[in-house]
């Protein structure tokens, strides 16, 4: 199998030859293999050239996404590494599995589409699935989504009629009664796809690394870093710090795929963050969630029942509190979001420190190479306190001593506690302190 051409602009040339070649080939191969089911050599060729152009799209997506023809700027490159990639899954003739029970039990489509219109439900009802999805769960989840891509590839390399092309928005006409997709629809697909296969990748890094929690956080872990959170009264009335909150919020609502869209339809304007979230959810949703980052009390924010609010603040907090006494910033050195974990995955494994993760809406930390799987984001910092404190004897980037805020946030005399009122002795006033 012929090695895929570095993409850099030395090469552009050959790299386009190579996916032109590699579209012709599927051709070539389809006629060669009336049915590729019939042997396995043949499917598996198959299945390993997709998982080759798959792996390749999901890696250079953002970068492919840019370039494009003078002579057709309705395409870009991602699109033909796409239109290469469907053709090929064109070639595998098998029936998807029965997934019913699988189906109800995560309350999702089955990974089938009879029309243009299922396609686009599946894609956007698959990203909305992310939050309810579990790594454990991983090669499973893998298996769906193979199959509910292979479903949409038919939309992309033929034609037909209104009757399964039924989205006017996204087909143009052939003749009378034949239509296919427009180039904005095979963009959509791309991109919604490229970033999936990316979060993909996101449980294929982490999903071996899993490992139970070493401590059990209790409630009144949990409880007494609220507690300390309610001390922090200071920060709530900076706007900057406000504004760091809905900052957060922003990115935890971001949609990458729709961004990406937005750009393309408009010839190349890059919305901000903000401005594509405002633009995508109801004015009155986006206002409520504004007005109360913004005013509401710090009491209120810290037992807001939004998870979104709630997530935000307190990362935001913790990033402020960690500014003011030690000067370096949590965020950038210590926390990983979504997509940034596959690109920072090998930094991930060989950090000497611990790192706060949030994947597929869940929390967790990587600590020496494994992933702790935790309930919220308060159960996270507890736990990545705790990794500082007994790993790191309290010791950050062998330059900041925290034990100050782990004396503050950590309730470090908890064993003393118990130990007191199981054995009914008396208070001799000993207690753990961190130096």
């Amino acid at each position: 199998m012929q090695p895929i051409p570095p993409f850099e602009p030395l090469y552009l040339s050959d790299y386009i030859k190579y996916w032109r070649t590699t579209y012709k080939n599927a051709f070539t191969f389809a006629e060669k293999n009336v049915d590729a089911n019939a042997t396995n050599a043949a499917k598996e060729h198959i299945e390993q050239v997709e998982q080759r152009i798959e792996s390749h799209i999901q890696k250079y997506y953002q970068k492919l996404r840019f370039i494009i023809d003078d002579d057709y700027f309705e395409w870009n490159q991602a699109m033909c590494v796409f239109l290469a990639l469907c053709q090929w899954r064109q070639n595998l003739k098998e029936t998807p599995p029965c997934m019913t029970t699988l189906c109800k039990q995560w309350n999702v489509l089955p990974p089938t589409a009879n029309t243009l219109a299922d396609a686009i439900l599946l894609i956007k009802h698959i990203d909305n699935q992310w939050p309810n999805w579990d790594i454990a769960e991983f090669k499973t989840i893998q298996q769906y989504l193979k199959h509910a891509h292979r479903a949409i590839a038919k939309f992309i390399n033929k034609a037909g009629t209104l009757r399964v092309f039924n989205r006017w928005d996204f087909i143009q006409e052939i003749n009378k009664n034949t239509f296919r997709i427009h180039p904005k629809g095979i963009f959509f697909f791309t991109s919604h796809i490229s970033l999936q296969l990316k979060r993909l990748k996101i449980g294929q890094i982490l999903h071996p690394l899993t490992k139970s929690t070493p401590i059990e956080i209790q409630d009144e872990d949990v409880a007494h870093f609220i507690k300390w959170a309610e001390t922090q009264d200071t920060y709530y009335n900076i706007r900057t710090f406000r504004q760091r909150i809905s900052f957060f919020v922003w990115q935890f609502l971001h949609d990458e795929a729709g961004r990406n869209m937005h750009t393309y339809t408009r010839a190349g304007e890059i919305p901000t963050v903000y401005a594509h979230v405002t633009n995508k959810y109801p004015s009155g949703f986006i206002g409520n969630m504004q007005h109360d980052m913004l005013y509401t009390e710090c009491v209120g924010l810290i037992h807001t029942n939004n998870p979104l609010i709630r997530d935000a603040n307190f990362l935001a907090l913790f990033e402020s509190v960690v500014k003011t006494l030690y000067s370096f910033d949590f965020v950038k050195y210590c926390f990983c979001n979504e997509e940034a974990v596959v690109e920072m995955s090998k930094n991930l494994m060989l950090a000497e420190h611990p790192i706060l993760v949030r994947c597929w809406g869940k929390w967790g930390v990587c600590q020496k190479g494994s992933f702790y799987y935790t309930k919220d984001i308060l159960h996270s910092i507890i736990l990545w306190l705790h990794f500082v404190k007994t790993d790191h004897q309290c010791i950050l980037f062998k330059s900041f001593n925290i034990s100050n805020l782990i004396n503050q946030v950590l309730r470090i005399n908890k064993d003393f506690f118990e130990n007191e009122s199981t054995e009914g002795q008396q208070n001799s006033n000993v207690f753990e302190v961190c130096l």
